[in-house]
């Protein structure tokens, strides 16, 4: 019965990556580490949310250490496994974790940075192309040209 705890703990330290990860990349453009030839938009909401993941997914770790010890401890007296309340709530606060993942993406991707420098939220994230140098002239990226040649 060890299988499906360890298995339930390798999820939360996946998601918990995945929230510190990106609560740190945000933390890094915000404060111009990352990306610092833009203006950085406001972050604090998709911020907010990583993070609350990242606590989220902390309790859940702890609360399963307790259902682990708890078990043990039962175990140990040879009692009935018993009642799984423990494991339940860890299993609920890891569904937070996760949901508070998907709502820092959400978030975080609905967020524009216009050319004011004012963030405003939109449906539609746009991409944008980079224009290539090559020996200090101007080249369109992805443009095949005979010209090039001369370069």
């Amino acid at each position: 019965m060890q299988a499906p705890y360890k298995q339930f703990t390798a999820m939360l330290r996946l998601i918990a990556a995945f929230n510190g990860a990106a609560a740190l990349l945000l933390t890094a453009f915000s404060l111009g580490i990352v990306g610092a030839d833009t203006a950085s938009p406001d972050l604090s909401e998709p911020l907010s949310y990583f993070l609350a993941g990242l606590g989220a997914c902390g309790l859940a770790q702890v609360l399963l250490f307790l259902a682990q010890l708890r078990r043990a401890r039962r175990m140990r007296l040879s009692l009935a496994p018993g009642g799984h309340l423990g494991l339940a709530l860890a299993i609920l606060v890891f569904a937070g974790g996760v949901a508070g993942f998907g709502l820092g993406c959400w978030s975080a991707s609905g967020i524009d940075a216009s050319d004011s420098g004012q963030a405003t939220n939109t449906t539609a994230v746009y991409a944008g192309r980079l224009p290539a140098y090559t020996g200090g002239k101007k080249i369109a990226a992805g443009r095949i040209d005979a010209s090039l040649d001369r370069i």
